[in-house]
């Protein structure tokens, strides 16, 4: 199955992977550097290295298990009904406040680039995904059947703001 994925966040994966090579490699060493001090059993800084490098394999495995994709440019996301790309304004029944929601992939999900991800998967962004603004959708949450209706939908640009980068470790 193919994953989609926009074209600056296909950039910053690549940057990501970059950057987990890097720290794979500092962390070997520091492993190789800690295991020479003697007694593994009690080593801290040996215990602290391999885990690190457990968390490094972790995090390049995930975003390796999306491959393929199919990088969306932002010129052919279109704005008239929700769908992958958009930015969606929601308002659930009995709040006085819409949410915002991003209907993208797991990967902008994973590298924590938007707020609010939605994956394109999921159960809430299928249900919002070919409305319209002014029409609705139920979900059923805990048993609950709740009505939502789409206030606007806005096509995510470059310029749209993003969440500030995290450091992975």
């Amino acid at each position: 199955m193919v994953t989609l994925i926009l074209r600056d966040t296909y950039i910053r994966l690549q940057e990501e992977i970059k950057s987990l090579a890097k720290l794979r490699t500092e962390t070997a060493a520091k492993i190789q550097e800690a295991a020479s001090l003697g007694d593994l059993k009690e080593n801290y800084e040996y215990k602290a290295a391999r885990e690190a490098m457990g968390l490094l394999v972790n995090k390049k495995e995930s975003l390796d298990s999306y491959e393929p994709f199919r990088v969306i440019e932002y010129n052919d996301i279109e704005s008239e009904e929700a769908g992958f790309g958009n930015k969606v304004t929601v308002l659930e029944e009995g709040k006085d406040k819409p949410e915002e929601y991003y209907i993208l992939g797991p990967i902008e999900s994973e590298l924590e680039i938007y707020p609010l991800v939605v994956t394109y998967h999921t159960p809430f962004a299928q249900a919002m995904m070919g409305k319209k603004v002014n029409e609705y959708f139920i979900l059923e949450i805990e048993g609950k059947e709740i009505k939502f209706t789409i206030t606007d939908i806005e096509k995510i640009t470059s310029d749209t703001p993003q969440s500030p980068k995290k450091d992975i470790l």
